[in-house]
């Protein structure tokens, strides 16, 4: 996974990380348990494409990569509500009935592989 900070606004660097296999910005943490007294192991994967990688982290980019899962996690939540609101029309621009997207996701939720 590659990271990098990101500016939002004039007060606040926000991380993002990205798959290194598809570039996806939806990366997440399927596993971790605490090596010792300062680093994790910790699963990386990629809800996209599938990606995985075992990475162990310093305290530091721990946190780094909790920032950035949050961030990230805002951003597709705020996406979800925009498009909760949005009314659905059918072909002659009448309003269909409106998609439930958060129960869809639940349903449809991609989940990781095992290796």
């Amino acid at each position: 996974m590659n990271g990098a900070p990101k500016g939002q606004g004039s007060n606040a660097l926000t991380p993002e990380i990205f798959c290194k296999a598809c570039a996806s910005s939806l990366v997440q943490v399927g596993d971790w348990s605490q090596e010792d007294a300062s680093n994790w192991r910790i699963r990386i994967w990629c809800p996209e494409c599938g990606f995985e990688r075992l990475a162990i982290l310093g305290s530091s980019d721990v946190e780094y990569l909790s920032y950035a899962i949050e961030g990230g996690f805002a951003r597709v939540l705020e996406a979800l509500g925009e498009l909760q609101d949005m009314p659905l029309t059918d072909a002659w621009g009448e309003t269909a009935l409106a998609l439930d997207l958060v129960t869809r996701l639940k349903l449809e939720r991609k989940t990781p592989t095992t290796r």
